[in-house]
């Protein structure tokens, strides 16, 4: 493979040796986020979809943006589009990551190459809370909203009075309610996972793009399974509740989680919370980083501020429009197709790329 620190290299998931390389170059990646790991990426691709990584790689230096290339004539609107697609970054906090003495015009003049020659129409990535993590984005930037990341910096006691009097009150309930914990690094209680995330989700009523399907789940313990922590609450041996964690060099990142009906009195949640953060602090990490809101619910990100009440960081979203034209192409076929179905469509405020929206 070439080495030159400034070589673009477009590495495919398909193909056993491109893959290879991807995740050799995953390996040297100092902090190595899960979300740039070829097994999470495919996690979040539809049939037909193509897992891609546009890297540069030097001895000391690297780049990686691994993105999914969806092709348009893959929609029902997108009939006459075979040979356009368009590029979106997997569901998390992704790149275009780098490190060391990267050449970002360089890997910057290879990715617009490669984007015309496979038709590209739109990028949509969503960044890194992490700026030290990226390189430059050739494209425009938005706020999208707000994330909260506690920082394990201070000691266990610092730690704990760090947090919102109600969250230390709630940490103590839960210990003289009797809650213990349990840290899982294997999945064996992946089943109570499970039951524990689906309850807490019809209790919501979450939309459907939150039921991630056992598969899934199962994908990840089998094929992540050195980024993958399941932290339990239990009562009376039952788990009351549960979080999945991706592990990274110097982060854990809140991915998904519930808390069945019995453990919200106990307040099982917040000792969960407290002894992940304990655990991240024992391992050396820097950051857990809980997310933000689900829409428009300022209720949860309140509540997961209770455990950082300065560790509000903004979560920015990048975009980018290679071939105008075909992009309002793409909205007027959408537009046409959704009037044939009886509907009255144009694409939401905000929303990228619009065609999808």
């Amino acid at each position: 493979m070439n080495t030159d620190p400034g070589t673009f290299l477009l590495l495919d998931a398909a193909v056993p040796e491109q893959r290879a390389q991807w995740l050799d170059l995953w390996r040297m990646w100092p902090t190595h986020d899960v979300v740039a790991h070829p097994v999470y990426v495919e996690l979040f691709a539809r049939t037909g979809d193509r897992v891609v990584c546009a890297c540069q790689r030097g001895v000391e230096n690297g780049i990686l943006f691994p993105l999914i290339v969806r092709p348009l004539s893959a929609e029902p609107w997108g009939r006459g589009e075979e040979t356009a697609c368009d590029l979106v970054s997997a569901y998390g906090y992704g790149g275009p990551f780098g490190w060391g003495p990267y050449h970002v015009e360089t890997f910057w003049v290879g990715f617009d190459q490669w984007a015309e020659t496979i038709h590209a129409v739109s990028l949509f990535t969503r960044f890194s809370l992490f700026k030290e993590q990226l390189i430059p984005f050739f494209g425009d930037t938005h706020v999208k909203g707000n994330c909260v990341v506690v920082s394990l910096s201070l000691d266990s006691d610092a730690l704990l009075h760090s947090y919102a009097r109600t969250a230390r009150g709630n940490v103590g309930q839960a210990e003289r309610a009797g809650v213990t914990i349990e840290m899982d690094l294997t999945g064996r209680r992946l089943e109570e996972f499970i039951q524990v995330y689906y309850s807490t989700m019809n209790r919501l009523e979450a939309l459907p793009m939150y039921y991630f399907p056992r598969p899934f789940f199962e994908r990840l313990v089998k094929e992540l399974p050195d980024q993958v922590l399941f932290a339990h609450a239990l009562y009376a041996q039952r788990v009351v509740s549960s979080e999945l964690l991706l592990i990274s060099g110097n982060h854990l990142y809140s991915f998904l989680g519930g808390t069945v009906e019995e453990g919200l009195p106990l307040r099982a949640n917040p000792y969960l919370r407290h002894s992940v953060n304990l655990w991240g602090r024992a391992q050396n990490k820097h950051h857990v980083v809980l997310g933000g809101a689900y829409g428009n619910d300022d209720r949860l990100l309140r509540y997961k501020q209770r455990f950082a009440p300065n560790g509000i960081m903004q979560f920015c979203v990048g975009s980018r429009i290679f071939d105008s034209h075909a992009y309002h192409t793409l909205i007027e076929k959408r537009a046409a197709w959704e009037r044939a179905q009886g509907h009255q469509w144009v694409p939401p405020a905000g929303f990228f790329p619009a065609y999808r929206g």
